[in-house]
């Protein structure tokens, strides 16, 4: 609700120019350009880029690939390649830049708004509603039930279970032939 008011806010202050200064003016009111500030941001400097290219290799590798490993192998590949200065080592520099930027405006906007506690407490509040429906009105038992989640989850752990003893007596027979 705040964020919507504070956009029509911004939406009426457009609106609002002094009426001589837009007759005074030579150009037409659409022609002008409003004044912006500039918005810059430092350059990270060679660790972070290092570190930013290695966390986007890793999240392309786990988004492309769904493997850890492969995400683990990007990260190193980007990382290394964030301190070569070949084509794909200036590729790499920039993909690190970025991720470096944006993690520095994602700390600097956290900080202005306190982002992580309220998207914490908005989650805990949806947890908390999601439960009380669960437990009022029974939803995840009703589809336990049609389903028969549980039981399969039972039989899979008792079949584990077993493979397991199977594997550990096995093991013993093999260290007492051993031994012996």
């Amino acid at each position: 609700m705040r964020v919507l008011l504070f956009a029509l806010a911004a939406v009426a202050s457009g609106f609002q120019a002094p009426a001589t200064k837009l007759a005074s003016s030579r150009m037409p009111a659409a022609v002008t350009q409003p004044r912006v500030a500039a918005v810059t941001m430092e350059e990270p400097n060679d660790k972070a880029v290092t570190i930013g290219a290695a966390a986007v290799g890793g999240l392309l590798g786990v988004y492309l690939f769904h493997e850890l490993s492969t995400g683990a192998f990007l990260a190193c590949l980007l990382a290394y390649g964030s301190t070569l200065s070949n084509g794909f080592g200036e590729t790499s520099k920039k993909a690190g830049s970025a991720a470096a930027k944006v993690y520095g405006k994602t700390l600097e906007i956290n900080e202005e708004y306190d982002v992580l506690p309220k998207a914490k407490s908005a989650l805990d509040t949806v947890t908390t509603a999601a439960a009380n429906l669960d437990s009022n009105y029974g939803i995840s038992a009703s589809v336990d039930e049609k389903l028969k989640l549980s039981q399969a989850y039972d039989k899979a752990v008792d079949k584990i279970d077993e493979l397991k003893g199977t594997v550990t007596s096995k093991v013993d027979d093999l260290k007492s032939k051993a031994s012996s």
